[in-house]
């Protein structure tokens, strides 16, 4: 599974470019922001909570897990954290109103290809580290959708949300600094396809003059 694993260790980066896009076309609207700050938020709230159970692993650019964590969000959902970062990706493009729908749909489509490479790579891994306590949890626990009995077999874990909110800074300082960019083009209604237009304008009407 290299492109699991290459996916993986640079997840972090890989949406850089699909958010320079996503800028240039923003054309948020008051209820664009409203609505996708409310699923930004929620999201979060997932990612923190989850957090707070695994620890900082989740942050290595390696797979690395010395307990199967099964208890807390881990108990309803597999994956809880990309849980979280879809709803949190997913807020900031519909607060950004970009191509609609067409960027969303294009969102939840590489989101999906993404992280079907990254899940894979990271429970290969985990079944050889874990084997048959990892495999009946895969069987009783939802990658994506949500068991809502919970698992039975929960571990012991117990989750440290101090710790979590203080490796969560990176993530929240940039989901503030684009909900302030969003707000920002919705009040002065301007952003950078505004400024392509100005220019076109600008210089079809020099054309015309000459």
């Amino acid at each position: 599974m290299k492109i699991g694993k290459f996916l993986y260790r640079y997840r972090s980066l890989t949406p850089v470019p699909i958010i320079i896009i996503l800028l240039f076309f923003s054309q948020p609207t008051l209820l664009s922001v409203i609505y996708g700050f409310i699923l930004t938020f929620f999201g979060e709230i997932i990612r923190l909570i989850s957090i707070g159970y695994t620890g900082l692993t989740t942050r290595s650019k390696n797979v690395q897990s010395k307990i199967l964590v099964t208890n807390g969000p881990y108990s309803y959902v597999r994956n809880p954290i990309y849980v979280g970062n879809f709803f949190i990706s997913l807020g900031v493009v519909i607060s950004a109103n970009s191509l609609f729908p067409w960027y969303i749909i294009a969102y939840i489509l590489l989101f999906a290809l993404q992280y079907s490479f990254i899940i894979k790579f990271e429970e290969q891994f985990l079944s050889k580290a874990f084997g048959k306590e990892h495999r009946n949890y895969m069987e009783n626990v939802p990658s994506f959708s949500i068991n809502f009995r919970g698992y039975k077999n929960k571990s012991k874990v117990k989750p440290n949300f101090r710790k979590a909110f203080k490796s969560e800074k990176t993530t929240l300082i940039i989901i503030t600094l684009l909900f302030s960019i969003f707000l920002t083009f919705l009040l002065t209604k301007f952003s950078p396809l505004h400024i392509l237009h100005h220019l076109n304008s600008w210089q079809f009407g020099t054309i015309g003059n000459e």
